[in-house]
């Protein structure tokens, strides 16, 4: 088989670099590949095209990317990784399909996922007090309800969550599926401001803080929505092929179509 590379003079084919990636479990260039040319077909399939103009908008981001102010400087770049300029044309028109295929996702659809999935987009700003110890738990909340001490003081002294009882307890912004789903209902049923808890989650129990809740609007997260559905929509293409690793002799069967699904 011909080399793949050389190391110190040592030459590797490729089926021994791609079993060694295998071995362990790291297939990320055999299923970007896979990817890709899964997103050729789709758009040939729906009649998705790239236009010269589009392609080379992603050519002139690459460039920018690289720092390829020249021709010459491009040309020496290509040249020096093994590369030719239709293999990058090819690249770039990959890249322009995958644009496209994004705004392939029209308002409509993007709206009535928000409309079916609209709790998943919740947001809270929280802070989080965790402790071992029911009883303990329940004098905590009892000190900031009398307002003997505040959650932030309370916080530091007594979590035991290494990651943020430095920070007063401070956790950030979390969606739902980021919580334990014991606290799910009960932080983003609060009000803004709102203590809540002892909650019991497995063999501890938290009191949380919440700064706020946002409900966004559609208009407020759409393009963060389509960015979303996009992403979902390329990365199980590959499942829906055939995908035959010659050099492996391996051979992954296609799934159901994306359209037979749900």
């Amino acid at each position: 088989m011909t080399d793949f590379m050389t190391v110190d003079g040592a030459s590797i084919d490729l089926k021994t670099a791609l079993q060694w990636r295998a071995a362990i479990d790291d297939d990320d260039f055999i299923q970007s590949t896979a990817t890709d040319a899964a997103v050729v077909q789709y758009c040939a399939e729906k009649g998705i095209s790239a236009s010269a103009e589009e392609i080379q908008t992603v050519f002139n981001e690459l460039r920018y990317t690289k720092e390829l102010e020249s021709a010459e400087e491009t040309k020496a770049w290509i040249a020096s990784a093994g590369l030719s300029e239709q293999v990058v044309a090819q690249a770039c028109e990959i890249m322009a399909l995958r644009n496209n295929i994004r705004k392939s996702i029209t308002d409509d659809e993007v709206k009535e996922e928000f409309l079916e999935n609209q709790a998943d987009y919740d947001v809270a700003e929280i802070y989080s007090l965790t402790v071992d110890d029911k009883g303990l738990a329940d004098e905590i909340l009892s000190q900031i309800e009398e307002e003997e001490d505040t959650f932030y003081n309370l916080a530091v002294e007594h979590s035991i969550d290494d990651d943020n009882y430095m920070k007063a307890g401070y956790v950030g912004e979390v969606t739902r599926e980021m919580v334990r789903a014991e606290a799910e209902a009960a932080i983003f049923g609060a009000s803004n401001g709102d203590v809540v808890g002892p909650i019991a989650e497995e063999e501890d129990f938290t009191i949380y803080k919440v700064v706020k809740v946002v409900k966004p609007e559609f208009e407020d997260i759409k393009e963060t929505i389509r960015d979303r559905m996009f992403e979902e929509l390329v990365d199980g293409l590959s499942g829906t092929a055939v995908v035959e690793v010659l050099p492996l002799g391996t051979r992954t069967e296609a799934v159901e179509d994306l359209e037979d699904e749900g």
